[in-house]
């Protein structure tokens, strides 16, 4: 799909109010990244300055604040003379936030086996252990009911800088998810872990519940990974992953 057949929905103006510059910034980079994590952007897919100026009714400044703000945060790649574009889904990227990942949270889980408030759990587990998992199944739904776990286990940890370093690379997981959601194996791989997770948690389990979380997300990206290259050789994806120097199509960047 071209950035071109994209709209954005333009807020409403209430009179009397003179948006702040740094507010008008904040709508383009939310509107930008929004498109950019639900992959209505595409990796590599140019963006257009003029067309979120005219679809917000901004001017181009905040617009091209908000730009470089996401590219600061590793969404998008400005190049001189040559244009802006989604930045590409990097193997090496994907491995090492996993990697990340996988320590932060797991650390997080052990710190948080005793804190889950037990009424918390039991919702996330009768949400967990309701999805259809055969037949015609939800990812959508069944993807987020792992990311209520997933929550519990990061605002239970007890630690406010830990928690603030794994909401920190979260968002780029939300691209991350947004592509996993279209491959069913991975969301039934993945919910069948969410559910021995719960179990460590149920236990209070401290050590468990931190080799789950890890291994969770040692296999979570290793699969990510394995099918996003078989996808994109086989044109069933809608990406281009980008490796080092090399594209997955043989290219030289």
């Amino acid at each position: 799909m071209k950035s071109g057949t994209h709209s954005v929905r333009r807020p409403r103006k209430q009179p009397g109010v003179i948006p702040s510059p740094s507010s008008l910034t904040g709508r383009a980079y939310r509107a930008i990244k929004g498109e950019i994590l639900t992959l209505r952007l595409r990796p590599g897919e140019p963006i257009s300055l003029e067309r979120f100026s005219r679809e917000l009714g901004l001017s181009k400044t905040p617009v091209r604040e908000a730009l470089l703000r996401l590219e600061r945060e590793g969404f998008l790649h400005i190049l001189p003379r040559m244009g802006t574009f989604v930045s590409h889904l990097d193997i090496r990227q994907i491995q090492e936030m996993y990697e990340v990942r996988g320590l932060l949270e797991g650390r997080a889980a052990r710190m948080g086996a005793a804190r889950v408030p037990t009424d918390v759990l039991v919702k996330v587990e009768e949400q967990l252990r309701t999805q259809r998992t055969e037949g015609e199944i939800d990812c959508k739904a069944i993807s987020d009911a792992g990311q209520a776990l997933h929550r519990l286990i990061v605002t239970s940890c007890g630690n406010h800088v830990l928690r603030q370093m794994i909401e920190s690379v979260q968002e780029h997981f939300t691209r991350f998810r947004a592509l996993s959601l279209q491959i069913p194996e991975k969301v039934l791989s993945s919910h069948r872990e969410h559910l021995e997770i719960l179990e460590a948690l149920k236990l209070r389990d401290a050590d468990r519940a931190e080799r789950c979380v890890c291994r969770h997300f040692e296999h979570a990206g290793r699969s990510l990974m394995e099918t996003l290259l078989q996808a994109t050789e086989a044109a069933r994806l809608p990406v281009t992953i980008a490796a080092g120097v090399t594209r997955i199509d043989g290219r030289r960047q």
